[in-house]
This record gives C-alpha cells, sequence and structure tokens, in this order.
C-alpha cells in the first residue's frame, strides 16, 4: 500500500500545466493611437488613445497562440461613457466570425488554435476623446491529476473502510 501511494505522489510531482503562449500585434487603426504593453505570454495588453473627431475610429489586433487555448479578452474603455457605440469582430480562423456590437467596457471568451491567426478588431467607434486597453489571458482548464488529489483520499477511505468491516 505504502509504494502505491508513493508511486502516487511520484507521478503528481512530475506533472506540469502550462498554459498557452499568446502573441498580439496591433495591426492598424483609423482615428486612434495604437500600442501594445506586453505582446507576448499567457497575458497580452494593448492600448490606444482615440482622437477627437466627428469620423468613427477603428483598432485591430491579431493574435496567435503557441496551443489550443480558450482566452478570455476584454476591451475597456477611459472612461466608459466616452464610448456609446461600437462593432467588435472576433475572427480565429476557424469558426465563424462573431459580431457583438458594444456601448462600454466589454468581455468575453473565445477559441484561440494553434497555428492560426485570430483578428481582434473594434470598428466604427464613436470618436471622443478617451483611452482603450484590450486584455487577453488564456485560461487553463482545471488538469485531471488536480482533481485526483482531491478523490484519491475518499478512495483511499472507502478502500480503509471495507477492509476494517471485512475483519
Amino acid at each position: 500500500m505504502k509504494q502505491a501511494m508513493l508511486f502516487t505522489i511520484a507521478l503528481f510531482a512530475t506533472t506540469s500545466i502550462n498554459a498557452a503562449t499568446l502573441t498580439i500585434q496591433p495591426t492598424g487603426s483609423t482615428n486612434a493611437t495604437q500600442t501594445t504593453s506586453v505582446d507576448t505570454g499567457t497575458t497580452v495588453l494593448g492600448s490606444g488613445t482615440v482622437t477627437s473627431g466627428d469620423e468613427p475610429w477603428s483598432s485591430t489586433y491579431d493574435v496567435t497562440t503557441t496551443d489550443d487555448t480558450s482566452t478570455v479578452i476584454e476591451w475597456s474603455f477611459n472612461p466608459v461613457a466616452a464610448l456609446t457605440q461600437a462593432t467588435l469582430s472576433f475572427d480565429n480562423g476557424v469558426d465563424p466570425v462573431q459580431i457583438f456590437d458594444i456601448s462600454g467596457d466589454f468581455r468575453f471568451t473565445g477559441l484561440l488554435y494553434a497555428g492560426t491567426v485570430a483578428s481582434i478588431d473594434l470598428l466604427n467607434g464613436n470618436r471622443n476623446v478617451f483611452k482603450y486597453d484590450v486584455s487577453l489571458q488564456s485560461v487553463s482548464e482545471v488538469p485531471v491529476p488536480a482533481a485526483f488529489f482531491l478523490l484519491a483520499p475518499a478512495l483511499l477511505g472507502f478502500i480503509g473502510l471495507r477492509r476494517k468491516s471485512a475483519l
């Protein structure tokens, strides 16, 4: 029994889970500036400033990943009230393009696939002076070995109760 427990502990100690690495690249903007603060990692950040004027503004980013992953994508605006309308387009290169009409901070989860370039575009935004930020964070699913740590003690307890009742 001790050997089985030691084997199980050694198995968990050697298992590691790595989140996908994301890369974000600004690909163009109209009537706004565009930069990236953190362009590679499990969380990537872009930002910009919208200038004053009557014409709509837009900002586009391309995103790649090292592994297929769910990704939380969030656009935020400062001040929030400065954005009254815009269209957000998400194209992961595989699934149909998702279109969202937004009027303020917006967050959703999208799938990114390794080997494809995803496009995240904010289009036709009303034009007031404000700052925007876009962040993407790779989401790791709960690995089976971590869940087993919760299940193993219960199973071992049931085995112990069964042996005790057999005696």
